[in-house]
């Protein structure tokens, strides 16, 4: 039997992705870490447009790392929602949330799930632009090891699909260029600032 290194990379992919939640849920059982259920609801919300719109346009291997960050995203929400994460949203929520819907209608009118994968993934980087700004303030504030984990797995991904189109590259991608960042500038920023920032 030939050994499928597509569906080998989609797997490990999919698995880092549902792995790297791990360290992030005992960050946030001990109280270090309170992610904000809003934003988590909605990255599960694009999360599944994705996902949906992938497996319209003729899916491959990568929409493992999909599957797998979408199940680590629900379980965060279940936490928030639990007790264990604050509920303040602002402007960027309500325009991510905009987006989010706009993708589905625009998906609906259009039947192009590539246009709802890239309304998506713009949602979803405005949704990281403030951990991101955060995280570059106060590097402790997020774990490293989680984004770096998940940028990893996306890079599985890419090179798992076995249907080269954007349907199948845009959001594994993307998720390797913005979780990437994130990790790198948490784990540059915690070897510049040693202690973490204390709030006043």
């Amino acid at each position: 039997m030939e050994f499928d290194w597509h569906f080998a990379l989609g797997l490990i992919g999919g698995l880092l992705a549902l792995g790297a939640i791990i360290p992030y849920i005992k960050d946030i059982l001990h109280g270090t870490t309170r992610p904000n259920v809003v934003s988590y609801s909605l990255w599960a919300i694009l999360l599944s447009i994705s996902l949906l719109a992938q497996l319209s346009a003729g899916a491959s291997w990568s929409a493992a790392l999909i599957i797998g960050d979408l199940i680590g995203t629900t379980i965060i929400v279940a936490l928030c929602v639990a007790g264990y994460g604050y509920r303040k949203h602002g402007w960027g929520e309500k325009v991510c949330l905009a987006l989010a819907i706009l993708a589905i209608v625009s998906w609906q009118l259009t039947q192009e799930p590539v246009i709802a994968i890239m309304f998506a993934v713009l949602a979803d980087a405005m949704a990281a632009m403030p951990t991101l700004m955060k995280t570059f303030r106060d590097p402790w504030s997020e774990l490293p090891t989680m984004w770096l984990i998940i940028a990893l797995g996306a890079l599985c991904a890419a090179f798992s699909t076995t249907i080269v189109d954007p349907a199948n590259l845009i959001f594994p991608i993307y998720l390797l260029l913005m979780d990437g960042l994130i990790g790198v500038v948490a784990l540059v920023g915690r070897n510049i600032v040693p202690e973490p920032v204390q709030e006043v």
